[in-house]
């Protein structure tokens, strides 16, 4: 299975915006007059004007229409408006938190997803360039499935890449070195290792078929993750963890990837189809997955009974909700 490479601070998910003190140039002191009564008057037109600009600058900052909440984007803040009624208190709507992002997502709100339609495609990777032609064939079939799945969600879509590659390659999170696939938020990019595929291959195609069928879903659950913004949020809100709880955070980003990889196979499961010795391989990859087969072990993906709960629960809900995986209780991620 997976992870996603994570990258720098610069494309997590951005804070709540602040409001501004009331900005604006200040007012050029005038020059005192000779006449010293002039020079009362004129001062006390400055205290009278300059307390009337600094009432117009705290509360004239109207703002415009907003654009509706995204839990990928904070909400923007408009320029003052001259015109724009008085108020003491900022009006701007706040963006959703993180926490808010994580455990509330809009995308848990849309019931199954709709199937592709899409039959598996030829498969045979025994060069690079047919597993390539593998992954590009299945890509557009999760693509109609999760377009829909957030276009009825109300929330951005984008087709992510698929990149077969062999021994290392470079890319925005990192060189990727043929361990295991991956997903770089950076470029949007899901990176598979010839080499994984290939072995597996070689071993028992079809055991090969359930492993790239399962590990591309789940790549692809991380790409669902970052369009709705559960994914940089989830890595916000770790900042501020002890390691263990970065860890716990870990489980539930990942668990919900294989949750949301499995909601896809699940309602794609009779075009696939899923069924009978590819089925049978699944069931036997999803019982078999997790930190409990990592070298060196690392706690940071759901042990195998974590992972098996969690792929059941999407391939049979075929919905995100099943996934939430930021609600669920500490013991079901561990």
């Amino acid at each position: 299975m997976g992870q996603p490479v994570q990258q720098a601070p610069t494309w997590q998910y951005p804070p709540i915006p602040i409001p501004q003190p009331p900005g604006g140039r200040r007012r050029k002191k005038k020059k005192a007059s000779r006449n010293l009564l002039i020079g009362l008057v004129v001062l006390a037109v400055l205290v009278v004007g300059s307390g009337i600009t600094l009432l117009v600058r705290s509360v004239g900052g109207g703002d415009d229409p907003q654009a509706k909440d995204s839990p990928t984007a904070p909400v923007s803040e408009s320029s003052s408006s001259p015109s724009a009624s008085p108020s003491p208190t900022p009006t701007a709507p706040r963006g959703p938190t993180a926490d808010e992002v994580v455990k509330g997502s809009a995308l848990y709100k849309i019931g199954p997803v709709a199937a592709s339609k899409c039959a598996e495609p030829p498969f045979a990777p025994v060069t690079v360039a047919a597993a390539q032609q593998y992954y590009n064939r299945l890509l557009p079939c999760l693509n109609r499935t999760w377009w829909l799945a957030m276009k009825k969600a109300n929330l951005p879509f984008r087709n992510p890449k698929a990149v077969v590659y062999v021994g290392k390659t470079p890319s925005p999170c990192g060189i990727q070195r043929s361990v295991r696939a991956a997903y770089c938020a950076a470029n949007e990019t899901i990176y598979l290792p010839f080499a994984v595929d290939n072995g597996y291959y070689k071993t028992n195609p079809v055991y090969a078929r359930a492993v790239m069928l399962n590990t591309f879903a789940h790549e692809y659950g991380h790409h669902v993750q970052k369009l709705s913004g559960i994914l940089a949020s989830s890595m916000s809100r770790q900042q501020s963890m002890t390691p263990n709880q970065k860890l716990l955070e870990s489980r539930r980003r990942e668990l919900q990837a294989t949750c949301l990889g499995a909601v896809y196979l699940g309602a794609n499961a009779a075009f696939t189809p899923m069924n009978g010795p590819l089925l049978a391989n699944w069931k036997f990859l999803i019982s078999h997955s997790g930190d409990d087969y990592a070298r060196p072990r690392v706690h940071d993906h759901g042990n195998r009974v974590s992972n098996y709960q969690w792929s059941i629960t999407g391939f049979n809900g075929k919905k995100p909700d099943a996934c939430n995986t930021f609600t669920a209780a500490d013991v079901r991620v561990n």
